[in-house]
């Protein structure tokens, strides 16, 4: 359970990579290859409209019940991943914080944890989630 735990964070790692390089390098991204992936989905530059009703000039109106609030993670790509990078942090440090004996050994899963993370996180950010070029 601890090794489902780990795999938990990691996810949730791959999930920050895939936020940050949807908000901050989204042209640099392989999500901007327009044939294979729907900008209106994962463009953060228009699908933050994704919530909203279409044609009105105050975006005051949800697209449809909780769309702005719980169910946002339905509207566009980097809410999905915000979703589940958060949902999957939680669970990984829920499973091993349940699973280990001492103090020491979960101090030192978190510790791993951290730093499968960081690695992922720049694995994919840095490399995987680029375009090639």
């Amino acid at each position: 359970m601890i090794l489902l735990g780990l795999i938990s964070v990691i996810l949730a790692g791959i999930s920050n990579a895939v936020m940050d390089k949807l908000q901050f390098h989204w042209y640099k991204s392989i999500f901007a290859n327009g044939t294979k992936y729907n900008k209106q989905f994962w463009d953060p530059e228009v699908s933050w409209k994704n919530k909203y009703k279409p044609g009105l000039e105050s975006y005051k109106y949800e697209k449809f019940k909780y769309s702005t609030t719980l169910l946002v993670f339905l509207t566009d790509a980097w809410h999905l991943f915000q979703m589940l990078h958060t949902l999957l942090l939680f669970v990984g440090i829920s499973l091993i914080a349940y699973f280990c004996n001492s103090f020491l050994e979960l101090f030192l899963y978190v510790l791993l944890s951290r730093i499968l993370y960081s690695l992922c996180f720049e694995l994919f950010f840095k490399k995987l989630l680029s375009k090639k070029e």
